[in-house]
């Protein structure tokens, strides 16, 4: 598994395990994949990126049934609004699994694409906690 795809799941993961609000860390993976969509569709294109969405999607709901009910409007690509709500209705620990295998699989089929090297320097600057989103508290102090 890439490092980076790691470390985006960790952060959900992460938000996860501090709260039980299914809606917020539904919000923060769908800004997330906002981010993505605008970081790769200048490398492989708009369509490229959805496709690939939708191919992680068919793809990983065999593991989260859920995310078979994920249909994305056509007129707004990239918005990632449907994501979204099909994971605001799950609980928080359900909405990081199924995220982040989502998440792994898009990056799994990205990396046939383009290369592991380039997926990673791509994923680098997904940052997928938005500055309205609540700071993880460090408790090692």
């Amino acid at each position: 598994m890439q490092s980076e795809a790691r470390r985006i799941q960790a952060t959900i993961a992460d938000l996860a395990a501090i709260t039980a609000n299914a809606e917020h860390i539904a919000e923060v993976a769908a800004a997330t994949w906002r981010e993505i969509h605008a970081m790769l569709s200048p490398v492989i294109g708009p369509n490229g990126v959805h496709a690939l969405y939708q191919r992680g999607l068919y793809l990983t709901r065999v593991a989260y049934p859920c995310l078979a009910a994920v249909r994305e409007d056509p007129l707004h690509p990239g918005e990632f609004a449907a994501l979204q709500i099909v994971l605001s209705q799950q609980t928080s620990a359900n909405v990081a699994a199924a995220n982040g295998a989502l998440l792994q699989t898009f990056c799994d089929l990205l990396a046939n694409l383009i290369g592991v090297s380039l997926t990673e320097r791509l994923l680098r600057s997904v940052q997928n906690l938005p500055s309205s989103a609540p700071a993880v508290q460090d408790s090692s102090a």
